[in-house]
């Protein structure tokens, strides 16, 4: 990133903070990832890049919708069944 700023190279720059992004997404870093994507973004927007602004535009929306998560049925009842043993076995100490 520092290498491409300094010689000028915005598209260069602008693949890096997208590819930082990506970076930070896969270690579960989605606040610094929103951060890369928004620099990306603003230089694509400078070169007139829709294609990648939409890119950035798609990874930003993807990582600013809430996460929900990822529960089975099977999971749940199993679940609740051992909450359920639990606790009776906890009443009746």
């Amino acid at each position: 990133m520092e290498i491409s700023r300094e010689i000028g190279d915005i598209r260069g720059e602008a693949n890096a903070w997208y590819n930082l992004g990506l970076s930070l997404e896969n270690v579960n870093r989605e606040s610094d990832a929103l951060g890369a994507y928004r620099n990306a973004r603003e230089l694509y927007q400078k070169m007139g890049l829709d294609a990648d602004v939409q890119d950035c535009n798609d990874r930003i929306e993807r990582l600013s919708q809430p996460q929900t998560p990822v529960v089975s049925r099977r999971g749940f009842w199993a679940w609740l069944r051992r909450l359920w043993r639990w606790l009776r076995s906890w009443l009746r100490q």
